[in-house]
This record gives structure tokens, sequence and C-alpha cells, in this order.
């Protein structure tokens, strides 16, 4: 994979949050792509590469070094909204997957044998990346399958709601599911650096400063 310069989150918090917006950005994507058949594919692309950055230097390596806060815009537009109550966002509705993709996160963090099975089929799918490029449908089909195999087995399941006449169509499906795939992804690096569902539930306004200033950043 291409290096990437790091920049250094050093800060706890905002590590934390840029986690959560991998998260958010994975749960936004999914609600597009279930309402409008539409997706965005370079914000797409960075959660996608997110799962096949294993040993990053830095947090920001995950989501494109120097570039991770424009990369990660859509997931802190996402968190700001969900943290304002933003009425012209699908507040409940986003709120929900995130919930959904932490509990699953939960649910395979318990499991080494499943995480470890979940590396060796991104292996996989990294070989295909190299042949047809990471948006190539051949790529987002086994990244779904991955979800598939591995995380449809749980009890619980994310209920992904939108448009059935776009939800009908393999290709969409598997972009969902490999969505959250990605998201799962970031929930397990918001562990890994401290995050707790409780922050996300109560914390909300703590979180709101810090993602405007990031924001900001981002537009630099």
């Amino acid at each position: 994979m291409t290096s990437v310069q790091s920049v250094a989150f050093r800060d706890p918090i905002q590590q934390r949050i840029l986690a959560l917006s991998g998260m958010a950005q994975a749960a936004r994507l999914v609600h597009e792509v279930a309402n409008t058949g539409q997706l965005d594919e370079a914000k797409s692309i960075v959660c996608w590469q997110s799962l096949f950055v294993t040993d990053p230097a830095h947090i920001s390596d995950i989501y494109g070094g120097n570039e991770c806060l424009q990369n990660l815009r859509l997931g802190l537009e996402t968190l700001l909204a969900i943290t304002q109550q933003d009425q012209t966002a699908p507040v409940a509705e986003l709120t929900r997957y995130i919930i959904g993709i932490l509990h699953l996160q939960t649910k395979l963090s318990k499991s080494p044998g499943q995480l470890s099975a979940v590396a060796q089929q991104l292996e996989r799918s990294a070989q295909q990346i190299e042949l047809y490029g990471i948006e190539h449908a051949n790529v987002t089909a086994s990244l779904a399958e991955i979800y598939t195999s591995n995380l449809s087995q749980y009890r619980f399941r994310i209920q992904v709601t939108g448009n059935p006449i776009y939800l009908q169509q393999a290709a969409n499906a598997n972009r969902v599911r490999s969505l959250l795939l990605a998201g799962i992804r970031s929930a397990i690096l918001w562990r890994q650096v401290g995050g707790r569902r409780w922050q996300f539930l109560f914390g909300k306004q703590k979180l709101e400063q810090q993602l405007k200033t990031l924001l900001n950043l981002s537009h630099q």
C-alpha cells in the first residue's frame, strides 16, 4: 500500500473522534446507498482502505495520513449533526447504525477465532485489489462476503432501512455490507484508543467543540 505522511493526533479525545468519524462516515454512506442507490466513491474508498491498514504509525494513517481530516469530513459532519440533533439529517437512523456497529464489534472482539478468520479473508481481498482496484465490484462483493460469513451469524443484526428497489439490488447490498465491515474496523480502533459506548451516548456535548475544531482544520 502506498505510504502516506503522518499526522500525529496525540490527544486521546481527538483520536477517539477520528475513529468515531470513521464509523459515522460508513453509517452515512450506508444510508445514502439504501435510500438513493448512489454512492460517493471517494468517501467510500476511505472507509474500505481502512480495512487494510493494519500496522499504522499513527491513527491518522488509517484514514490517509495528512489528508485524514479531509477524508473524514463527511464523518465529522455526520457526528456534528448527531450531537446537535440536526433536524435536516436522519439522526435517529444514523445513531442506530453506529450503535449497531459498536454492538457487532463487541461480539466480534470476543471471538479471537472469528477475528483471525476476518484477517485471513481480508488478505485474499487485498490480492483482488491488486488486480482490480479497491472500488471494483468484485472487491466490494468480497468484503460483503466477509461481513456475511462472520457477522451475520449473530442473533443481533443491523437492520438497514431504505428504498427496497435499491436494497434488493445485489451491488447495493454488497456496498452496504462492505461499508458496515469498514465501520466495524473503525469501532475496533475506537475501542483501542479508549472509546466506550457511554461516551457516544452521553458525551455528545463534550464532542461538539472538538468536532467543530477538527472540521475547521479539515477546510484548511
